[in-house]
């Protein structure tokens, strides 16, 4: 990794660990600590957000360079290096991966603890330390890091669920891994034109590739989710197709979530290509007319809508 990317990545609260993997205090941790406030994922799924984890193995490797995308990409610093290919020795271990996050998210607990942060009761605080959520999704493209089965194995032995984010460009590797407690695939585009400005991938199979991630996703097993970004202005069009892709592949939820002008996405885009939640709330009920999906729940804070195949869906235990 570049070293003006690790300090960067520093200043802007990452915790290195390993040569490539990250974990980042989440917002919602912070505010479900100091008071009765939660993240989609807690509403929506029963994640409570104080014991959630983010974390990722490969925080500057992915496959694509999004414009929406908060991380660090070359184009933001003017520096390059190999972003797709990784080896294993290239990364922490799976078990020191997971031993690392759990570390640093007690490191990051330290000013919350009830003795010298009243706001903070004792039962939230002990809870916290004791984490049993990982969402594999800060950063980067998951699917890259060659122990990723293991990672998933590893979380689960010590009574975690996991919650796995990717965009969708390593079919071959969904298919064979073992699969988390529930799997994202990323949908920002509903044709090839708009991927390619929107999502500029470095690889020319990108498409292709998403799409047989999409058709390969309704065999998979475990619970399935398609997150739609939308970017007000670049994709937030054709409604049909994105219908059309979500029915190749069966999820069992649909996220609709609107872009968030943060982190280094602001070099690239404006605050008004963040749409409002009302915005969301339109696109969603479209979805909902070509899909046949139910509109479930929504995170006005967080503009996020829940659509789910089923009427009626069960939390993560």
């Amino acid at each position: 990794m570049p070293s003006i990317l690790r300090k960067r990545l520093k200043r802007q609260g990452y915790h290195i660990l390993g040569q490539r993997g990250a974990f980042k205090a989440c917002q919602w941790q912070h505010k479900s600590l100091l008071g009765d406030f939660s993240c989609y994922k807690q509403r929506f799924y029963g994640i409570a957000s104080h014991r959630c984890l983010q974390m990722t193995p490969v925080v500057d490797k992915c496959t694509q360079c999004c414009k929406f995308c908060w991380r660090v990409t070359p184009r933001d610093i003017g520096v390059s290096w190999d972003q797709v290919n990784v080896s294993k020795e290239d990364v922490m271990p799976p078990e020191e991966l997971l031993d690392a996050t759990l570390a640093a998210n007690l490191r990051s607990l330290g000013g919350y603890n009830p003795e010298i942060n009243p706001q903070v009761t004792e039962q939230k605080y002990n809870e916290a330390r004791r984490p049993k959520h990982i969402a594999i999704s800060l950063a980067g493209e998951p699917t890259l890091y060659p122990f990723l089965s293991e990672l998933i194995e590893i979380a689960r032995k010590q009574n975690m669920t996991t919650f796995l984010v990717t965009n969708g460009t390593r079919p071959r590797i969904l298919e064979t891994i073992t699969q988390p407690t529930q799997l994202y695939i990323t949908l920002s585009a509903p044709d090839e034109e708009t991927y390619k400005k929107l999502c500029r991938p470095i690889e020319q199979k990108g498409w292709k590739n998403l799409l047989e991630s999409q058709e390969l996703l309704q065999s998979l097993s475990g619970r399935k989710v398609n997150r739609l970004t939308m970017v007000a202005g670049l994709n937030m069009h054709k409604p049909r197709e994105y219908a059309t892709m979500i029915l190749k592949g069966e999820p069992d939820f649909i996220e609709v979530k609107g872009y968030m002008f943060l982190g280094s996405s602001r070099e690239r885009l404006e605050s008004s290509n963040a749409p409002s939640h009302r915005d969301i709330r339109a696109f969603s009920e479209k979805l909902a007319t070509l899909t046949g999906y139910h509109i479930q729940d929504e995170q006005i804070e967080s503009r996020v809508i829940l659509l789910s195949r089923a009427i009626n869906i069960s939390k993560v235990t």
